[in-house]
């Protein structure tokens, strides 16, 4: 509005003030009283929901309800939804779109493809010292027990089995 203090800053100058530097709605005032109004159009760029929806479970026998979704923005603007499964074996599974065709990908794979790392370490940062914590460490093991099945154990491996699916 025109009456907002913040009505002709550029994005940088938003940034700067702790607001979003593309998305509409804010927090007002108005007579005294603290009004928020955002446009809930689409998901918060670049923000995690974690979600029930039953529609997540059609996507086959093994998932469930429960998923992680986010939106993620690209620098020319383009976003795009990706969403974590949470199956019912314990496993996660991401799913994004590519070429308007959607596809599903482990998450262990997805991380020996970013990181060099072992097995071992992958169990210590995704447990963060919360070994007495035996569902989480139950779910971790059997997630890496799983990926044993590909026989990938390097990030260079798991590059290239990547680049061999997705390959134009």
């Amino acid at each position: 509005s025109n009456r907002c203090n913040l009505q002709n800053l550029f994005p940088k100058q938003l940034i700067e003030h702790h607001e979003e530097s593309e998305e509409m709605g804010g927090y007002f005032i108005i007579n005294g009283i603290e009004k928020i109004i955002r446009l809930l159009l689409v998901q918060r760029r670049n923000y995690p929901m974690a979600l029930i929806r039953p529609s997540l479970a059609s996507r086959g026998a093994s998932y469930t309800e429960y998923g992680v979704s986010i939106r993620c923005a690209r620098q020319d603007q383009t976003t795009m939804t990706n969403v974590l499964h949470y199956l019912k074996n314990g496993n996660c599974m991401f799913r994004f779109s590519w070429r308007k065709q959607e596809y599903m990908i482990p998450v262990i794979l997805i991380m020996k493809a970013l990181v060099e790392i072992n097995d071992k370490g992958i169990f210590e940062q995704l447990i963060q010292g919360e070994f007495s914590n035996t569902f989480l460490t139950d779910r971790v093991e059997l997630m890496l027990q799983e990926f044993k099945s590909f026989s990938i154990q390097s990030k260079e491996q798991c590059v290239s089995f990547l680049g061999e699916k997705f390959r134009v």
